[in-house]
């Protein structure tokens, strides 16, 4: 098996910067404030949203694998509005078309885990805001052998990205948007990118 080499581990993280101020002196305020009123998730809420997310990246991870399983049955199992279902269907079948071509060239993947970390949710009506970062393992065809001489035991990347969701409905959330928040340099090997596709890294 070919190694992968370095090209082909990406990792696109997100970083968070912290300013500290410090106020010496602040004006008594003449009159109170008004009440806050940013929008906010139940625990409830929040944890459904986090489990659809989760289960809609693990399936588009799982299309790159050899257990990968067929789109239809992919795509029943997403819970997402028409429109993003079209698109979602289109995506996993362009995932299968990338991962048979890298088993082509010797770089199949075994199985994949995703992990994600939510950063904010946000609910708002029937419409929910999700920000998380999506943490990705696809996993090579080594024996423990090879991973124990220093072949890489899988390929890692982190990605922040944006979903949102809307109300359907039997009153459960469906997913009807997810956008990357690229921070420039090549996407992952779970993201439909066939332009930055190159058969010899």
């Amino acid at each position: 098996m070919a190694s992968p080499g370095p090209a082909r581990v990406f990792a696109a993280g997100a970083t968070a910067t912290v300013a500290v101020l410090a106020l010496i002196y602040l004006p008594v305020p003449t009159e109170t404030p008004p009440p806050r009123t940013a929008p906010s998730a139940s625990a409830a809420d929040t944890t459904e949203l986090t489990r659809l997310a989760q289960e809609y990246l693990q399936q588009r991870a799982d299309m790159l694998t050899t257990a990968r399983p067929t789109v239809e049955a992919a795509s029943g199992r997403l819970r997402t509005t028409p429109a993003m279902a079209t698109r979602a269907r289109s995506e996993l079948a362009a995932l299968v078309e990338k991962g048979l071509r890298y088993e082509g060239i010797d770089i199949g993947y075994t199985k994949a885990r995703v992990d994600v970390d939510v950063t904010a949710v946000d609910v708002t009506g029937r419409t929910a805001t999700l920000r998380l970062t999506d943490h990705a393992r696809l996993y090579f065809a080594l024996t423990p052998q090879e991973v124990e001489d220093g072949s890489p035991e899988c390929e890692e990347s982190s990605l922040p990205r944006t979903m949102t969701f809307a109300r359907g409905a039997d009153g459960g959330w469906l997913l009807s948007s997810d956008r990357v928040n690229e921070q420039g340099g090549p996407l992952p090997t779970t993201e439909v990118d066939e332009a930055g596709f190159d058969p010899a890294a």
